[in-house]
């Protein structure tokens, strides 16, 4: 059995940026409601877990409605270590590719550069801030992803989050794009606020499939 806490001191640098709407449509699968203008650019740096692997990962998040309910879609995800790799892909459908990441931080700074074969796809320069009292979830809400290749299904659960600190972030990025990782589609607009999340992540409910959702753009396959 899993122990209770899969995750110790996990950090997200996130960055919510304005994206266009009608391109951020077309990277959902069927199911799934553009629900904000607001994506979410991330970084992560998991240093104590359960499954024995230290890595970095980046990823997207856009804001989406399910029947009516909010959620989370991550279309986007590298992660510079297999197991990592092979078990969000399995298990949570996180669309998971290798990259090499490089996480570098002091007290009140923090850099991460992102590459993948041979193209910079994100680059986040990080002055933090104060201490944020009443923070909102990040990787704790409600998430509908897509598992399997041949006859793709959409699947929710919601990760259990246990904030330790979050702090207010300046951030810089700039986000790059390659023909197999077109991260330009989205239309990257300014940073509109940014935190540094660190947080527990704990054991919590498996996925449940809530139906089969062919994604008509085939972004995902395309471009792996």
């Amino acid at each position: 059995m899993l122990p209770r806490r899969l995750y110790r001191a996990a950090r997200y640098l996130v960055a919510e940026m304005s994206i266009d709407p009608a391109a951020a449509r077309r990277w959902l699968p069927a199911g799934l409601r553009l629900d904000s203008e607001v994506g979410e650019l991330f970084a992560a740096s998991f240093a104590d877990n359960a499954f024995g692997s230290v890595y970095l990962e980046a990823g997207i998040f856009l804001r989406v409605r399910h029947l009516g309910r909010r959620a989370i879609h991550c279309p986007w995800m590298v992660v510079d270590d297999d197991v990592a790799l092979i078990l969000g892909r399995e298990l949570l459908g996180y669309p998971k590719k290798l990259a090499e990441l490089q996480w570098l931080d002091d007290r009140d700074s923090i850099r991460v550069r992102c590459v993948r074969r041979g193209a910079e796809l994100v680059r986040l320069d990080a002055t933090l801030g104060a201490v944020v009292s009443s923070p909102p979830p990040f990787l704790g809400r409600p998430h509908r992803n897509l598992i399997g290749t041949v006859l793709p299904r959409l699947v929710a659960f919601t990760p259990r989050e246990v904030p330790v600190e979050v702090r207010a972030a300046d951030v810089h990025v700039r986000v790059g794009t390659s023909e197999r990782d077109p991260l330009h589609e989205l239309g990257w607009g300014q940073v509109l606020r940014a935190r540094l999340h660190t947080v527990d992540l704990m054991r919590s409910l498996p996925p449940v499939p809530v139906g089969i959702a062919p994604d008509p753009r085939g972004v995902r396959r395309r471009h792996w």
